[in-house]
């Protein structure tokens, strides 16, 4: 506006000088001395020309400039504590109020919230389906539809889908489990495989703060190992009559040093003949490890055939966790059934990695003449897995 007002002024002068000039030119000299005024008056006139001119110039670089914010001075304090109040601010200094920064958030967007299977570093038989699941959390700003599909990205994919549907709707704020067929490969190994989400345009999605990272799922395969059984050398020899019990767990299959199939599984015997305990101590006795994984209350027991009992008979071992084994918890049990009755428990122990080992001695004198049917078991104290060693276990008479 103020520049309006000063080109306005400008143009009013420049009319009025120009007018005054124009009636200076028709007027007829009547003698030297007009002619002289005359003369001096179009030189005024056009040096008044000339410097309009340079005015409009001058304003007109003056309107290019950039436009300072005006202040309103009922808005609050415009200057520091202690300047003069009738500081004005310079016309040739721009001001500009800096914008708030914004980073967008992504549109579809996981978090990783559990692994409700198959947790890393989980055993896994070889060559053996098994399914993953993952929890994840829609954490974006859309809903994952049906048509939302689970990716392969990276890594080992198991035999699985490069791509399967999540087969149900998640908003935003809400949880799913989402799962995958799998199958362990052939080899001993650790295997790694990654997988992201995918939109219905195709756009691959996965977890973390810009929503692309991977979740995975990590095992590690073990084929089952065991020493040769050896003979036997006590009255009831239970490491030689190994493969002679039942074994029974709350798995489906316990492997065993007589079975042809070697695959790891979460419940397992097998014979050692220099076990190293969790004191450190290398044994040189026979003796049996016993594999279980699981949740608290997995176990694995082994019925034995019956022996009948002569005097002074006692049941004899010494029993731990292996060393390394540091997340070992387990309550060891002997438990028998007398003449084909119903089990009865003869002791109880509970074995945790402390580097102390349980020597067992148990009685059965008042067992004399009766056949008795042995069972070794052990159950886990919380989720873990535990290698749990018996050495020398044996009836002496």
């Amino acid at each position: 506006m103020k520049r309006m007002i000063v080109l306005f002024s400008l143009v009013l002068l420049f009319t009025s000088l120009s007018a005054c000039n124009l009636t200076k030119q028709y007027i007829k000299p009547t003698d030297p001395g007009t002619v002289s005024t005359d003369a001096m008056q179009t030189v005024q006139a056009l040096a008044t020309e000339q410097a309009f001119a340079t005015m409009v110039s001058n304003a007109t670089e003056i309107s290019n400039l950039p436009t300072a914010n005006v202040i309103d001075p009922t808005s609050g304090p415009t200057q520091m504590e202690g300047q003069d109040q009738q500081q004005t601010v310079s016309t040739s200094t721009p001001f500009f109020t800096p914008l708030p920064s914004f980073t967008p958030m992504p549109t579809d967007k996981a978090t990783f919230i559990k692994d409700v299977t198959y947790p890393d570093n989980t055993i896994v038989p070889s060559e053996t389906s098994f399914t993953k699941t993952w929890r994840l959390k829609n954490d974006g700003q859309t809903t994952w539809t049906s048509d939302y599909e689970l990716v392969f990205s990276s890594g080992n994919a198991m035999d699985g889908k490069a791509a399967s549907k999540i087969g149900t709707t998640v908003k935003p704020g809400e949880e799913i489990d989402i799962s995958i067929e799998l199958k362990s490969p052939k080899n001993s190994g650790e295997y790694k495989g990654e997988w992201m989400l995918r939109n219905t345009q195709g756009k691959v999605f996965g977890v973390g703060p810009n929503a692309d990272k991977t979740f995975w799922v990590i095992i590690k395969v073990g084929n089952y190992k065991s020493e040769d059984v050896p003979t036997e050398i006590y009255p009831l020899d239970f490491v030689a009559k190994i493969c002679l019990a039942n074994w029974k767990s709350n798995y489906d299959v316990v492997r065993k040093p007589c079975d042809s199939d070697k695959s790891l599984t979460k419940a397992s015997v097998a014979v050692l003949t220099k076990p190293k305990l969790e004191n450190g101590y290398v044994d040189d006795e026979r003796t049996i490890q016993m594999h279980l994984e699981g949740d608290n209350g997995s176990w694995i027991q082994g019925f034995y055939p019956a022996i009948k009992i002569l005097n002074g008979a006692s049941f004899k071992a010494i029993v731990g966790c292996l060393d390394g084994n540091k997340s070992c918890n387990v309550t060891i049990s002997v438990d028998a059934k007398i003449d084909g009755g119903v089990p009865i428990n003869l002791g109880k122990w509970i074995e945790t990695y402390d580097e102390k080992i349980t020597s067992i001695d148990i009685d059965l004198g008042s067992y004399e003449g009766k056949n008795i049917e042995f069972i070794l078991g052990i159950s886990n104290r919380s989720n873990t897995t535990s290698e749990v060693f018996w050495l020398a276990p044996r009836i002496v008479q």
